[in-house]
C-alpha cells in the first residue's frame, strides 16, 4: 500500500488546485489593473478615472463570468475562482478607490469625492447587471441554485417562454 495518494483522492488536493486558480487569475487580473492604470495615467484631471475605470470594467466581467459559470457553462470547479474571485479581485480594487475618495476629502474636494463615489456605486451595478444581460443573452426567470463556493444561493437561469412574456 503506497504511503501517499495521488490525485483528486489526495487529502487537500482539490483546495491546493482552487488555491492555484485563485492566484493564478489574481496575479493575471492584479498586471491588467497596473497596465490599465499606466495606460489611463495620461488623463490628469483630478478625477481617478483609472480606478472608476477598472472597478466599473471588473464589475461588467464579474456580472458576465458568474452569470456564464452558473447559467450557461458545463458544471467546472476552477473557472469561477479563477476569474470571478482571482482575476476579478485582482482587477478592481476597493481599498485604491476608498483612499482616493479620503484624499479628496482631505483636499477640499468634497463634491468630486461624493460624485465619485455616487457614480462609482450606481454605475458598478449597472455594470454589473450589464454583465449579466449580456452573458444570458435573452429574457430569462431566475431560479434558485446552490453557490458551490458558499452557504447561500445564486440566482440561475430558465428561459421565459414567449406566452410567459405576454402574461400581465
Amino acid at each position: 500500500m503506497p504511503t501517499s495518494m495521488e490525485g483528486p483522492e489526495r487529502p487537500g488536493g482539490e483546495a491546493a488546485r482552487r488555491i492555484v486558480a485563485i492566484a493564478s487569475g489574481g496575479a493575471l487580473g492584479t498586471l491588467a489593473r497596473y497596465g490599465t492604470a499606466r495606460a489611463l495615467s495620461g488623463v490628469s484631471t483630478g478625477f481617478p478615472w483609472a480606478t472608476l475605470a477598472v472597478n466599473l470594467a471588473g464589475s461588467l466581467v464579474l456580472g458576465a463570468v458568474v452569470t456564464l459559470v452558473m447559467e450557461r457553462w458545463p458544471p467546472t470547479r476552477y473557472v469561477r475562482p479563477f476569474a470571478a474571485i482571482g482575476f476579478c479581485g485582482g482587477f478592481t480594487t476597493f481599498s485604491t478607490f476608498v483612499v482616493e475618495v479620503d484624499r479628496h476629502v482631505q483636499h477640499g474636494q468634497v463634491a468630486t469625492a461624493a460624485v465619485y463615489v455616487l457614480v462609482s456605486l450606481a454605475a458598478g451595478v449597472l455594470a454589473a447587471a450589464a454583465g449579466v444581460v449580456l452573458a444570458r443573452g435573452r429574457s430569462v426567470r431566475a431560479e434558485v441554485v446552490p453557490d458551490p463556493d458558499g452557504p447561500g444561493t445564486l440566482g440561475a437561469a430558465e428561459p421565459i417562454s414567449s406566452d410567459e412574456r405576454t402574461r400581465p
